[in-house]
């Protein structure tokens, strides 16, 4: 043996202990190392929640669905409000009934009622178009109930305490009735030419608009725009 292999030899003797503590600390290092780079190397598996039920996925996706809707331009959202509205179903008004009611059946009342409601502007000033519309629609051309042989209330004139003559309840609405047509005719001239209606003999006679207004404004009727219906009336049946 070469003396320095001897040397060796004996340092390794000598240092052993320090020297195999010293590889154990190295190898230990090593180790860390390699896992840590492996573990930077591997996939990472993200554990997934439960899938929710399909009730709850069903409102995620109505509440997505909502989320898109209303950051939607504006031209969208208009599109969307009118055919909410043409879906909604329409109020049925007495102008609808009416002509539901028939052309013959309508003309008829005309004519039979035109002369009539001509004498009432005559006296009272109120447009005879105005008339005869308002009764076309209170009367449903005379086909009404409160408006049938017997009744004879054309205009749908309620009780007052003032009111002594006959009366009758329609669906717990107090109606007046009257021994005739004509004077349904007369007992309207006077209701809305007195008391709270006076100040409508201000109108002209040929100021139709102004009157179906006026009537509107007094609250004549529980019909929901009142003056568009009579003008309407008035237009479609060239009164």
């Amino acid at each position: 043996m070469s003396p320095q292999a001897e040397q060796i030899k004996v340092y390794l003797q000598r240092n052993w202990f320090k020297l195999g503590i010293a590889a154990l600390l190295i190898f230990v290092a090593l180790k860390k190392d390699l896992s840590f780079k492996l573990n930077l190397n591997t996939p990472v598996k993200i554990e997934q929640a439960p899938e929710a039920p399909s009730t709850e996925k069903a409102a995620k996706r109505e509440r997505y669905t909502d989320n898109l809707t209303s950051t939607s331009s504006a031209d969208q959202t208009e599109h969307f409000d009118l055919a909410a509205a043409a879906r909604s179903p329409k109020k049925i008004t007495a102008s609808d009934r009416l002509q539901r009611t028939g052309k013959a059946q309508v003309q008829e009342y005309i004519d039979r009622f035109d002369q009539v409601a001509k004498s009432e502007e005559r006296k009272f000033g109120i447009p005879a178009a105005i008339i005869m519309a308002n009764a076309l629609l209170h009367s449903q051309a005379g086909t009404a109930p409160w408006a049938e042989k017997g009744r004879n209330n054309h205009f749908l004139l309620p009780c007052t305490e003032d009111w002594k003559g006959r009366q009758k309840s329609y669906d717990s609405r107090c109606l007046r009735q009257y021994e005739n047509a004509w004077t349904s005719f007369r007992d309207h001239s006077f209701f809305i030419t007195t008391g709270p209606y006076s100040d409508l003999k201000t109108l002209q006679a040929d100021d139709i608009r102004g009157w179906a207004t006026a009537l509107e404004a007094k609250g004549f009727s529980e019909e929901p725009a009142l003056a568009q219906q009579l003008l309407e009336v008035i237009r479609l049946y060239g009164l």
